[in-house]
């Protein structure tokens, strides 16, 4: 079983059939047991799944009949829907590194499907000039990116016959990686040609890292305008000779070739770098016939046929070339292993088991801290409110001393009885205000400015409850008006585990609350009041008494 003992397990689905492969032990790729499910024409169609139900039950009744339930297995899976990008992060640390990969496919990066599973492989480091002249780290990585719809599909369907999918990979690292053991060293600028019955995949290796993939369908070469799904075309396909290329085949083959080599050394690296060694893989008389034809037409490059019948110190086995790709991904392991594009919550289930203890004392522990920092930053809101209600009951009162100076005196009666009655109630603001935070939000911080204004900030455990939260100021009944100032993701929560966003709110406040409002009550309730009061002189003193 994968990743149990010695046993390695290996399974692909291609469009002729479904190979599964189990080794006894990686070091001598001694078979303990294969299996080969022919499909039927038309079930899998240009590496797509036709007929998802036909396949689910073929794979359902074969599974039972190999006993192979309760196997695990590395899945590999045809190249031709997996987009490389190469992308460069601004960041060092895995996980901050992880999070911008993350971002970025599912934000920016535009792909031919929707919801992607993917991958990603770092490749290096190097210093970037900014255009402020600052210099910063960055790290370039090779992200791989597959139709989550179809990966689910094939894991799916082998979980419903009895098979566990541990891994997924595409057949160009899976196949590497048998090429790479069996040849004794890495691919560095490398070509690998895999001819599979009626299709030729051509994969690029950059210092062992696969950096162009492409699917050439060899029946599309003798008919301009292929039906995939005629009559005509599944017939062409099953009666293909294996052990044999056509002259047009073998012509047109090579000439795709040299373009994509132009394409390596002249698009993607600027003459810098081209291949300097390419290996054929696929039948015997199939990649002995292409690569005859190759050393005629490239003679600068050094070019291999890949023998894993007769791999030198293996045990000698023909259907280790048959099961190659299969073979490839059995092999896999935490050294060799490049990308996995099993989904991620499918990754996540696998690996709870033996994450829960680390989970639950990290639990603990931010929990912990969370209550401090939750009951903390209560002590300090109430505080405040207290402070607000101070100041405002400080600030009334010198305005209406100033409307006394230029009115005449006034009993102190009137004007207690005046700040009764006009002060805003700053206990019910900050009430109606926290009643309508989000669940888990905490205010951080107000500022009051007396009757005009409040900014406001406000901490939320998730981004969208800021937007939620400001249709609810503007329905407040002090208010006039609310906008957010400014949108961030806290950087010190307090704890690891917490993540927190904060937003800062601008509450323009109802006239009925302003200052304005104070005076126009204190000139009703003092009879001396005259109307000859000099209002310009007064609005100048409330400027100065915002923040007393």
């Amino acid at each position: 079983m994968l990743g149990f003992g010695s046993k390695k397990a290996g399974l692909t689905i291609e469009q002729n059939g479904v190979r599964f492969i189990q080794l006894k032990n990686n070091k001598t790729w001694e078979v303990e047991k294969q299996s080969f499910l022919p499909l039927d024409s038309g079930t899998i169609i240009e590496n797509q799944i036709a007929d998802e139900e036909k396949l689910r039950i073929q794979i359902r009744q074969w599974a039972e009949q190999e006993g192979l339930k309760g196997s695990r297995v590395a899945l590999s899976v045809p190249p031709s829907q997996v987009i490389i990008r190469k992308m460069a992060i601004p960041a060092v640390q895995p996980k901050q590194v992880q999070q911008l990969v993350a971002l970025e496919v599912e934000t920016g990066l535009h792909l031919p499907f929707e919801e992607p599973v993917y991958d990603f492989i770092p490749i290096g480091r190097e210093k970037q000039v900014q255009e402020d002249g600052r210099e910063e780290e960055i790290t370039r990585v090779l992200v791989f990116a597959a139709p989550r719809k179809l990966i689910s599909e094939y894991v799916e369907i082998l979980d419903d016959a009895g098979i566990k999918t541990d891994s997924v990979e595409v057949s160009a690292t899976a196949l590497s990686r048998m090429a790479e053991i069996s040849q004794g060293h890495p691919f560095t600028d490398t070509m690998l040609v895999h001819l599979e019955h009626a299709q030729l995949d051509v994969y690029m290796f950059r210092e062992g890292h696969p950096i162009f993939l492409r699917t050439i369908n060899l029946l599309d070469i003798e008919q301009e305008v292929p039906l995939f799904e005629s009559e005509s075309y599944l017939a062409q396909k099953s009666s293909l000779a294996e052990d044999q290329l056509s002259m047009e085949q073998l012509v047109e083959i090579t000439a795709e070739i040299s373009r994509m080599l132009n394409f390596y050394q002249y698009s993607l690296h600027d003459g810098a770098a081209r291949i300097t060694e390419l290996v054929v893989t696929g039948t015997e008389a199939n990649r002995r016939q292409l690569v005859g034809e190759l050393r005629q037409a490239l003679a600068e490059i050094e070019i291999h046929e890949l023998k894993l019948e007769s791999s030198p110190g293996k045990q000698e086995d023909p259907s280790l070339n048959l099961y190659r790709v299969a073979v490839g991904a059995a092999l896999r392991d935490e050294k060799n292993s490049l990308i996995d594009l099993l989904p991620r919550k499918d990754r996540e289930t696998k690996t709870l088991p033996y994450a829960l203890g680390a989970l639950l004392l990290v639990w603990i522990l931010a929990a912990g801290g969370t209550v401090f920092y939750y009951v903390s930053v209560q002590n300090e809101t109430e505080a405040q409110v207290v402070q607000m209600e101070q100041l405002n009951t400080e600030l009334q009162v010198k305005q209406l001393k100033l409307q006394e100076s230029n009115t005449g005196a006034a009993s102190p009666q009137k004007l207690i009885q005046a700040i009764l009655e006009t002060r805003t109630d700053a206990a019910a603001v900050l009430n109606e205000i926290n009643s309508a935070i989000p669940q888990r939000g905490i205010i951080r911080n107000i500022a009051y400015q007396q009757g005009t204004s409040i900014d406001l900030t406000v901490d939320f455990t998730q981004m969208d409850q800021a937007s939620v939260f400001l249709a609810s100021l503007k329905e407040m009944s002090f208010t006039v008006d609310a906008s957010i100032s400014r949108l961030y993701q806290e950087t010190d929560t307090g704890t690891a585990a917490a993540r927190l966003y904060g937003a800062v709110y601008r509450i323009n406040m109802l006239p009925n609350t302003t200052t304005a409002a104070v005076g126009e009550a204190a000139n009703a309730l003092i009879p001396e009041a005259g109307s000859g009061a000099d209002n310009t002189d007064l609005e100048e003193v409330n400027d100065d008494a915002t923040n007393p």
